[in-house]
């Protein structure tokens, strides 16, 4: 009798222990199928466990009988451990492409012998027992049942010879001793399977079902793979699908024709295609035909192409490289390319930026060693002339000259200091508002009212963007005599644009010096703060104008590209 509970209490223990094991490894990667297909034959066994721990439970005939009937489903259990085993082994029966063939000769079977179990009594029977009372017994002269054990049996097996399979074909290290584990589980749930399903009817013993025992010693072997080895972690036979169908790359696989075979959800977003939609389609209906052309030919005559750049059409500004290499089949042959797209439109940008504050920097050493030249020369002419004529009626002049010079020489160097860092850190996303209101917080409180009605966007700009702000406020501030109030407001345009405006009351710019104001060295002051404006908001391709009306007020508009601009949470650039 104790011998008799502790058989029962396995089918409960066995069903709390697989439910508890399946649920971990299915939380640790959900999209694996590996993982997925561990979870359904938990899930299974332990409706099956608790199937059979009921049906021990039962006092009478129709109690029997009943939980007989609701557990005829097991056989699942059996398709799910199989199949589970060919997907963790890499077996080719587990491939997509295969899939008709594992349910016709896998499932189907199974379903069907359920169905046969639930509304005949051709492979199991309920029977009385002096010393057991009822027990359920497999009708073993009849072919249905017969077939079933024979089907079982053979599933098992060709599992185990999988399993063992793969065990021996790999390398020594992890692979291999996880391989071992589950081989050693899968012979465990057989040769306690076999215990119930052959010999002990055989001998006339009925007992619960051993299975549970071979099921619980699975769960622990698998429980310390998992542990000790690693298990269910990216392996070499099933980490390739999860790596593509996650890597930020666009990956596509193509026939040699550049019909698309099958390619990942990142190449989809990045052609603005529905995943479901690239397979069937041509690569040349993605790409510029002039990139399509090079790729084809590059792998035609070299195998592999490392990096060509192309726009895609209809992306706007998006700047991609491709890499593509041909797919070869066993026998050596080409099966086709797999091309891998990589979005590096703000690598381009960055680069861009890069050039363009060089070549400036290299303008404005030019300059600034061609003007600080002048200015030394006439400085040192200053310096002889009093020398000569130290108490003379023009040394005083001279001395003036001299020191208007030399502040002169001293604001060139200070621009110089301001202008090299522009694009020495690469253009980011910045808050308009933000960058205004720094402005403002840095100006002197001269009594001008400045109000800002922005909108709350980004814009892709130089780190020294604030000090465009700051150099239209101040600029507004010092030349427009009786100003009163300065407003600066954003408005998108037709074309995707925005132009930031900074309109003030003051008496505005004649119509000869709109364009002179930006230049180096023009202006009553320094004449330099708004050539460092323009060139500071170059660096991204942002355009300056003075738009205003003489005598009415100046107006700067700051237009913004549409690649330069985003509203928060958006993607740009």
């Amino acid at each position: 009798m104790a011998l008799f509970t502790l058989q029962v209490s396995f089918c409960l223990v066995s069903a709390l222990i697989t439910y508890g094991l399946g649920i971990y490894v299915y939380a640790k990667s959900p999209s694996s199928t590996v993982n997925r297909l561990f979870l359904a034959a938990t899930l299974t066994a332990t409706y099956w466990a608790l199937g059979e721990f009921f049906l021990w439970q039962a006092a009478g005939y129709e109690g029997v009988a009943f939980w007989l009937k609701a557990s005829s489903f097991w056989t699942l259990a059996v398709a799910f451990i199989v199949h589970f085993v060919l997907a963790f082994t890499g077996h080719p029966f587990a491939e997509k492409k295969n899939r008709g063939i594992l349910v016709a000769a896998l499932y189907l079977p199974a379903v069907l012998f359920a169905l046969i179990e639930i509304f005949t009594d051709r492979i199991y029977t309920v029977a009385f027992d002096p010393v057991a009372g009822y027990v359920y017994l497999p009708v073993q002269t009849d072919l249905l049942c017969q077939t079933e054990t024979a089907f079982i049996i053979l599933v098992m097996l060709f599992a185990a010879s999988v399993s063992i399979s793969s065990w021996r074909r790999a390398q020594p290290g992890p692979i291999r001793r996880q391989n071992r584990l589950v081989s050693a589980g899968i012979a465990a749930v057989i040769g306690f399977g076999s215990l119930s399903g052959a010999v002990l009817p055989a001998l006339g013993i009925h007992a619960p079902n051993l299975v549970f025992i071979g099921i619980l010693v699975f769960s622990v072997v698998i429980a310390y793979a998992v542990h000790r080895h690693g298990l269910f972690v990216l392996r070499p036979e099933t980490a390739v699908p999860e790596i593509i169908r996650t890597i930020p790359d666009g990956m596509i696989l193509a026939d040699m024709n550049g019909g698309i075979i099958t390619a990942n959800a990142s190449a989809a977003n990045l052609f603005g295609v529905a995943e479901a939609d690239l397979p069937g389609r041509s690569v040349a209906s993605l790409i510029p035909p002039a990139a399509y052309a090079a790729i084809m030919a590059a792998v035609t005559e070299r195998g592999r192409l490392s990096d060509r750049e192309a726009v895609l059409a209809g992306q706007g500004e998006t700047v991609v490289s491709i890499a593509a290499s041909i797919v070869q089949d066993p026998d050596g042959g080409n099966a086709g390319i797999v091309l891998i797209v990589r979005d590096i439109t703000d690598r381009k940008a960055a680069e861009t930026a890069l050039r363009i504050a060089n070549e400036k920097i290299s303008l404005l050493t030019q300059l600034t060693r061609h003007d600080i030249g002048n200015l030394v020369t006439a400085l040192s002419w200053y310096l002889s002339l009093i020398a000569e004529e130290r108490t003379g009626p023009q040394s005083d002049a001279c001395l003036a000259s001299a020191i208007e010079v030399t502040e002169k020489i001293s604001r060139h160097l200070a621009f110089s200091r301001e202008y090299q860092e522009i694009g020495v850190h690469q253009p980011a996303w910045q808050p308009l508002e933000a960058l205004i209101a720094d402005a403002v917080g840095s100006l002197p409180d001269d009594g001008v009212s400045i109000v800002s009605s922005v909108a709350p966007v980004e814009v892709y700009a130089d780190s020294l963007a604030a000090k465009v702000a700051y150099n239209l406020l101040e600029n507004a501030i010092r030349h427009a005599g009786s100003l009163t109030r300065i407003l600066i407001t954003t408005e998108e345009q037709p074309d995707g644009s925005l132009v930031v405006a900074f309109d003030d009351d003051g008496g505005g710019v004649r119509d000869e010096e709109k364009e002179k104001i930006f230049t180096y060295g023009y202006g009553k002051n320094t004449g330099l703060g708004l050539a460092l404006t323009r060139e500071i908001l170059a660096v991204t391709g942002i355009g300056i104008a003075e738009t205003g009306t003489e005598g009415a007020g100046a107006r700067f508009e700051v237009r913004v590209p549409d690649r330069a601009w985003r509203r928060p949470g958006e993607k740009g650039v």
